[in-house]
């Protein structure tokens, strides 16, 4: 062992020149909030631990998913009151999309029954 310090790049910047996928991004904590504010306007990542100062390229395209706070989209208030999120954060994003799931106990049946067999026949269980 050395006993030196390494620097290991995160999500953005190992996504540098590509696309990066955030699922819960409405879970993140505060910290790596900011460096992603950080990332997604100034394209790079600063860091300063250790005695190590440096700036670390993240040139790359964000598509981040993020669940409504109360579980389901209620379309009778706004995008930004039902995922919580900051102005800072959400103005960095070009494109909002919201996916809703309409309750359908039939559609839903007829769905997993599919998925499921899709993965049965596709995964058979051999008999011994």
């Amino acid at each position: 062992l050395t006993r030196e310090w390494t620097l290991e790049g995160g999500a953005l910047v190992l996504a540098d020149q590509g696309v990066c996928l955030i699922d819960e991004f409405d879970k993140m904590n505060d910290q790596d909030r900011t460096s992603i504010h950080e990332a997604m306007e100034q394209q790079s990542i600063s860091i300063s631990k250790a005695g190590i100062v440096t700036s670390l390229k993240a040139r790359c395209a964000v598509i981040a998913a993020a669940n409504p706070i109360k579980g389901r989209y209620d379309s009778t208030i706004s995008f930004i009151e039902n995922v919580d999120l900051p102005d800072s954060i959400l103005s960095r994003f070009d494109c909002m999309c919201v996916v809703r799931d309409i309750v359908d106990a039939q559609a839903d049946t007829r769905i997993a029954r599919f998925v499921v067999g899709s993965h049965m026949k596709s995964h058979p269980v051999g008999l011994k």
